[in-house]
C-alpha cells in the first residue's frame, strides 16, 4: 500500500510507516504544506496513494462532490500522542481488512475501524 500523509500527521507516524515497509509520501517532506485538500486528493489519486489525515474536511469533500480518490484514512483519536497513533495504525494495517481501505473512507480510532464504501 502507498500512502500520502497530510501535514497534520506527525513525522514520527510517517517514520514508523516507512520502517514497517510502506511507501509513504509526506506532505511536509515534499514541500506541499498548505496545498488544498482537492489538490492533495489529485496527487494521491495520480500516484495511487491512500491519504492518511486527521482532517475531517476530506470526508466532507467526498460528501459534497465526486472527487476521485484511492482511499482516505481518517484518524480520529482522543489520545493524539504519536505513539498511540502508530501502535493502533500499524495494528490495523496488519489486519486482513486493509484491502478494503482502497477507494473507501476508513475512520480509525482507538476503539474501532469503520469503513464507508464509496
Amino acid at each position: 500500500m502507498n500512502f500520502l500523509t497530510d501535514e497534520n500527521v506527525p513525522t514520527s507516524v510517517v517514520i514508523a510507516l516507512k520502517k514497517a515497509g510502506y511507501n509513504v509520501k509526506d506532505v511536509k517532506e515534499n514541500n506541499l504544506c498548505g496545498t488544498s485538500d482537492t489538490a492533495l486528493m489529485k496527487i494521491a489519486y495520480d500516484e495511487n496513494r491512500i491519504i492518511i489525515t486527521h482532517d475531517k474536511d476530506f470526508g466532507n469533500i467526498l460528501q459534497l462532490s465526486k472527487h476521485l480518490h484511492k482511499g482516505i484514512i481518517l484518524l480520529r483519536f482522543r489520545d493524539q500522542r504519536p505513539n498511540q497513533i502508530v501502535t493502533t495504525l500499524l495494528q490495523v494495517l496488519a489486519l486482513n481488512i486493509k484491502k478494503k481501505f482502497e477507494n473507501n473512507i476508513t475512520i480509525i480510532s482507538e476503539a474501532r475501524v469503520t469503513i464507508h464504501k464509496q
